[in-house]
């Protein structure tokens, strides 16, 4: 591959660094031409991204099988289902009675980041908000929890709400799929948190807690994020 940038991108390198210059003409046109600009500096970023991705690609991977995707899908479930396990019996040590890890899918979905899960609560068995995430989670006790302590020693132990959603949200967007929290356990009309919105997902962290459809392990299989759990009586 040719390491020579065409001549558009070298054109639009030198616009980017002009920019970056303040050279006092481009200054000008910012003030006489705020869009104009505004389009000028759309083009020397991706300039300047191309730039990068030309003389820092790398090698091109080698050709992957069929089988071998297979088997690297089901690796990455295996390492999921792992780390869900992880993070329910972590939650459970610093929230003692703990039963769902509770989230709110966020409508204004961004599409260059994929975020779209908002971390909301833990919460009981039986539906009662225990700790709404907005504080720090508690500190495992180190002699009843001393294995999970050592489980995260390498790593940061998650405490807030973002903690948690950095371990999540990449398992979501790697097509990892949670369970929906039961409607009936729904919060209307509650003094702090408001109401819940119609679509609420939830990790079941104990086996008191229960989903709202028992029978998406048959469908999704170790797609499906759920460490424990028990289904609703007959």
């Amino acid at each position: 591959m040719s390491t020579t940038p065409p001549k558009y991108l070298l054109d639009d390198v030198l616009t980017a660094l002009g920019l970056l210059d303040e050279n006092a003409d481009l200054t000008a046109y910012c003030d006489a031409s705020p869009a104009e600009i505004g389009a000028l500096h759309g083009r020397a970023v991706r300039a300047l991204r191309r730039l990068r991705d030309t003389f820092y690609a790398g090698p091109r991977p080698g050709y992957v099988d069929g089988p071998d995707w297979r088997q690297a899908q089901r690796d990455q479930q295996h390492d999921a289902q792992g780390l869900a396990l992880l993070i329910a019996d972590t939650l459970r040590a610093q929230v003692p009675d703990a039963a769902y890890l509770v989230f709110h899918v966020n409508d204004s979905y961004d599409t260059e980041t994929g975020l779209d899960l908002e971390v909301h609560s833990l919460r009981a068995a039986d539906g009662t908000v225990l700790h709404p995430l907005r504080e720090p989670l508690p500190l495992p006790h180190t002699g009843r929890h001393r294995e999970v302590g050592h489980d995260w020693l390498n790593n940061r132990l998650p405490r807030t709400a973002d903690d948690l959603a950095a371990l999540m949200q990449p398992m979501r967007a790697a097509g990892l799929v949670f369970d929906d929290y039961p409607e009936q356990f729904h919060l209307y009309g509650h003094p702090d948190l408001g109401n819940d919105p119609e679509h609420v997902l939830c990790m079941l962290l104990s086996d008191s807690a229960h989903p709202e459809q028992w029978d998406l392990k048959r469908v999704f299989g170790d797609q499906l994020l759920r460490p424990y759990g028990t289904p609703l009586p007959a």
